[in-house]
Parts: C-alpha cells; structure tokens; sequence
C-alpha cells in the first residue's frame, strides 16, 4: 500500500518539475461497474497533456460491490484500483476530443481474492471529452480490465467532471512572421461566398491624411487561413482594426484579390501548418478561418 502511494505521489508531482507550462488537468467522477450489483463507485484522476496528441494519466477508482456467477453460485466483491496510463487524443472539433488509452491497473483492496486478486492487469480506454467552459470538461467513456481469477475481463462505464490549470500545451508558433501591419477581424462570409483568388496584392495601410498611396509588396505562393472578404476597402480596414483590438495576440494581414480585400494570417509553408493553426485559434480564442493558397505580387 506504501509502495502504491509513493507511486500515485510520483506519477501526480513529477509533471509539474518537468513542464509547467502545459496542460494539466484534475477531477473526479461516477464509474459503473457492469456486473455492479449496488449503486455507481468513484474514482478521482490526474491527466497532464504534453503534446496535442498525447496525454499521462492516472486514476484511483472504488468500486461498489459487484455480483458475478460461478459453477451456478452467486459471488459479491467490492475493490478498489489504481491505474497509470497514456491516452491518445483525437480533436474532433473545438469542443468535442475523442481518446483512446492503454496501461495498467493494480488492485489496492479487494474484498473478496477469489473474484480478484491484489494484482497488475492491463487495461483499454475509450472516451470522448467535451468543454464546457474554458476550465471545465465532462468525459464519457469505457474501460476494459484484464484481470484473471472469476471476474475475468471485465468493463465499466465512467463519467467525470475535469477542471483545466497550466498553459495550454498548442500555444502556436509560427515558422515566419511577416513585417506587415498586425490587423484583425471575424466575418459573416462564408467560403463559398467569395470567389477565388488569382495574384492577389498586398495591401498596407496608411496613417490617417497621409497622400501616400497604397502599395503592393512581392511575395511567393504560401498557405494562407481566411477570415474574411469585403468588396470595399474601407469596410475591411475597419473590420481589421477591431480585430487587431480584439485579439492582439494574432497577426493578420488585408489583402486584394480579384476585386476582394481579404483578411488572411502570416504564411505558411504548408497546409498542415496553416491547419494546426486554425485548431488553435479555434480552441484559445473561438475564431474561425479556412485555409487558402495565395500567390502575392506586385500588380
């Protein structure tokens, strides 16, 4: 029992030494055996996502008493269990995350060794992740032990309530940012409302009462998210400056593509890279774009 504490004391602080900037996660739940005879056990969880893909997790479950059938004999057990495992996560959207993991699980208290040993086994999880608030996520999901003696492989249903602290592990980078004026804005346009582009030209703006006119910088063919498109360079101007209020954090540049002026970000080389952008914007600041290649050149 020692031994476990140790463990679960290790595996919850030893994140926090080696990144505290990403994401952390602690909550507890409902789990449901399903040979449970009672009412649902409990169980309490860390997860520390270091990656956009993967995570570290372990749990604590107590389970209430389960009723399983042996040789025409009914058996009662109750148990309690520690795991540690890794999860790969799936974004399905801003919203909704999709996992599947793996590891192991020991066997801290059982109440009856002839339906379950104190003993490691392995363990399957399958779940789905939904953000309620910028703190808070429920999680659904399913997991199947492998255990031996008379429970067997057996599986249980869980629902936990998680709440969120650290920085978030997709704060993006991007490969270049360009000199040109940080701009910024949403729109109500969608993508198949504006036209393609053909060499669309850059458009800085000037200061107000300035007779400088506008003029187009040469650029090479990238990938580009677009937020926006107006016919008026005035409106798009406008709609950039709110948006360089609103998010200070983003760059975004206007851009005049076949009779269009658009909002699009800093470049990228490719079109994963401009992607991974929109799931960031979208999960830290809930904006939308799409991605789009344009080639910039001086008209």
């Amino acid at each position: 029992m020692k031994k476990l504490t140790i463990i679960f004391l290790v595996s919850v602080l030893l994140p926090f030494s080696l990144s505290a900037q990403n994401t952390h996660k602690a909550g507890v739940g409902l789990n449901y055996h399903l040979d449970q005879e009672d009412g649902p056990g409990y169980h309490i969880f860390y997860q520390w996502q270091f990656g956009e893909s993967f995570e570290f997790e372990t749990r604590y479950f107590d389970n209430s008493d389960i009723h399983l059938k042996n040789n025409e004999l009914d058996v009662f057990a109750n148990y309690s269990q520690f795991s540690i495992g890794a999860n790969f996560i799936k974004r399905y959207n801003k919203d909704l995350s999709l996992k599947a993991g793996t590891g192991l699980g020991f066997v801290v208290n059982s109440s009856n060794e002839a339906v379950i040993e104190k003993q490691m086994s392995p363990y399957i999880m399958l779940a789905a992740t939904y953000k309620l608030t910028k703190n808070l996520s429920l999680e659904f999901g399913q997991f199947s032990h492998f255990n031996s003696e008379i429970i067997d492989t057996n599986h249980s249903l869980f629902l936990s309530l998680s709440y969120q602290f650290g920085q978030s592990f997709n704060n993006y980078t991007p490969e270049e940012r360009t000199p040109e004026p940080t701009l910024r804005t949403t729109t109500t346009e969608t993508p198949n409302q504006v036209r393609p582009s053909v060499a669309p030209v850059l458009v800085e703006q000037t200061p107000k009462n300035s007779k400088q006119p506008i003029r187009p910088v040469i650029n090479k063919p990238f990938w580009y998210v677009q937020f926006g498109a107006f016919s008026n360079i005035s409106n798009g101007q406008q709609s950039l400056v709110k948006l360089q209020h609103s998010y200070p954090n983003i760059h975004f540049q206007l851009v005049n593509a076949n009779n269009y002026f658009r909002i699009i970000s800093h470049h990228f080389q490719s079109k994963q890279r401009a992607n991974d952008f929109i799931n960031m914007i979208m999960t830290n600041y809930n904006l939308n774009g799409y991605v789009t290649q344009l080639t910039l050149q001086n008209n």
